[in-house]
């Protein structure tokens, strides 16, 4: 009688519907073929922590919460990561996201332009140069690619068809030097912007 009980019990928390709350409503059906192995879990068992190891292979994805509707119902909502620029590894395209994560360009359709980082680089490093630059108020949506060299420095190309070279060191510096000069000179196509030497600037061709 009592494993009879028990086991009515079981079957009346066993997981049948999961709800998904994304800011990306298209994402909603991919989503829910990564959740499917939820369906008749028992809902009661189900560890959150080692729910977000089994999906974090979706790594799009940000803000990732998980909410039981007893008695049967998964509550599931999460927000697409903000893409940040594109890349190469290995002779495949990724992108790089907000979430500090290299995402699969087989993963995720991407409609908008974003600019190619070319070098080997951690996406730490990538976001502390847009952090660098954002405190500059420099237009990062000009910037058409990035090169990280060996040596931990940046080259940007921007869209005018004109180059900055920066410093692997001092780069706040670098970087209001050529705001400054940038305010009071015309920067002609096809300039090459070294900043590489402290507090000095050469123009190239």
């Amino acid at each position: 009688s009592n494993q009879k009980i028990f086991h009515n019990f079981k079957k009346f928390f066993l997981i049948k519907k999961i709800n998904i709350n994304l800011d990306k409503p298209e994402l909603n059906n991919k989503i829910l073929l990564n959740l499917d192995f939820l369906i008749d879990k028992n809902i009661l068992f189900l560890n959150k922590k080692n729910f977000l190891t089994r999906i974090s292979s979706i790594n799009y994805l940000e803000n990732i919460k998980i909410e039981k509707n007893y008695p049967s119902t998964i509550i599931f909502s999460a927000n697409k990561t903000k893409l940040l620029a594109s890349t190469f590894i290995n002779q495949k395209k990724y992108y790089i996201g907000e979430n500090n994560q290299f995402i699969s360009a087989k993963d995720i359709n991407v409609s908008k332009n974003l600019p190619t980082i070319f070098g080997k680089f951690n996406i730490s490093e990538f976001i502390d140069l847009q952090n660098e630059l954002n405190n500059q108020n420099i237009d990062q949506s000009s910037i058409l690619k990035y090169f990280f060299h060996k040596n931990k420095r940046w080259d940007l190309y921007f869209d005018n068809k004109y180059v900055i070279m920066l410093p692997n060191k001092n780069i706040i510096e670098a970087l209001k030097l050529y705001k400054e000069f940038k305010q009071k000179k015309f920067i002609k196509d096809n300039t090459i912007i070294d900043l590489r030497v402290n507090n000095r600037i050469i123009l190239s061709k």
